[in-house]
């Protein structure tokens, strides 16, 4: 199911769209599309969350290219707080 999250950029806001293509007990693969950016990430977040490691979510792209590294730790952090917040009310 797809859900929605903001980052800000050098340029203002952008709403980009996120959706889970592939899960198991290891890694996640997560399709981030929007205007001018269609991109694959693959993160360790399921096996952190497994063996409870409080450690910095392994991210990289596997699909797509995006040349603007700052623009690229934008996505992360904002993909990052949206998936927080979506455990956050799971939990509840």
């Amino acid at each position: 199911m797809p859900w929605y999250f903001n980052i800000a950029d050098k340029t203002g806001s952008a709403v980009l769209k996120a959706e889970t293509i592939f899960i198991n007990l290891q890694i996640e693969q997560i399709k981030v599309t929007g205007e001018g950016i269609s991109i694959v990430l693959q993160g360790n977040r399921p096996l952190l969350d497994a063996i409870e490691l409080k450690r910095p979510i392994n991210w990289k792209i596997i699909k797509g290219k995006l040349n603007d590294n700052h623009l690229l730790e934008q996505i992360l952090k904002g993909l990052e707080e949206s998936l927080q917040r979506q455990n956050i009310s799971k939990s509840m």
